[in-house]
């Protein structure tokens, strides 16, 4: 597989985490795909942020589950931007080919991420993640066929056996934990690795020379420029 380069929440480095100008900003970058983060708000719509509260990223305050869509919607995300619903990153996404990394970030969220993913007939083009590997699980028993990889805050001991007790497609882990072996033992496993944050010409090179899948990164216009 050749290795495709991810905009880490959009374009993190660059502009507004998570928001739809900065996702539109890497996906103009010739990159291959954003990844984003999905909490629940209190009437239970997706909304793309990471944090648990609005705190740092909004001219807000509070819990994203305490808050109604209306009530996160009136909220300043950077740059004037609001506080994007997985549907509206979707169709953006969508318009560009594009892959879309979902990392679920709160419980009981499973169910309508697959659904919405099945209802923009986008299976192809998107990969469901999470540290809680609970709920990787569930994605998969829910629909087998939507991916999803588990992601590791660190190496652990047996890596392989954790991606299959999940049913899971893959491994997401950080630049300081990937190494070459791990990355052979995924392959032949036919695993999917990626890896996060690649953040200069010289670490997104030595991740692509490694054969990792998916690298991400915080500066997605640093993908126009790589060097051959």
């Amino acid at each position: 597989m050749i290795t495709k380069f991810i905009g880490h929440r959009g374009a993190k480095g660059e502009a507004p985490e998570n928001t739809l100008k900065g996702i539109n900003f890497a996906l103009e970058q010739s990159i291959s795909g954003v990844e984003i983060d999905v909490h629940l708000s209190k009437d239970g719509k997706l909304m793309v942020i990471h944090d648990s509260t609005v705190d740092r990223t909004t001219n807000g305050s509070g819990n994203i589950i305490g808050k109604t869509y209306n009530e996160l919607k009136k909220l300043d995300a950077g740059e004037g931007e609001q506080i994007p619903t997985l549907e509206e990153v979707m169709d953006l996404v969508k318009s560009f080919n594009a892959d879309i990394f979902i990392e679920l970030k709160a419980p009981d969220c499973e169910k309508e991420v697959i659904n919405l993913i099945r209802k923009k007939d986008y299976v192809n083009h998107s990969i469901v993640k999470s540290f809680n590997h609970r709920w990787v699980k569930n994605t998969k028993a829910l629909d087998s066929t939507i991916k999803a990889q588990c992601l590791m805050y660190a190496l652990p001991i047996n890596p392989i056996a954790i991606i299959k007790a999940c049913n899971a497609d893959g491994i997401s882990l950080s630049t300081i934990h990937l190494d070459e072996e791990l990355i052979i033992q995924c392959h032949q496993e036919n695993f999917l690795v990626t890896t996060w944050n690649a953040n200069n010409h010289r670490a997104l090179k030595k991740f692509k020379e490694m054969g990792v899948d998916y690298v991400c990164t915080d500066f997605a216009s640093l993908i126009p420029s790589m060097p051959l």
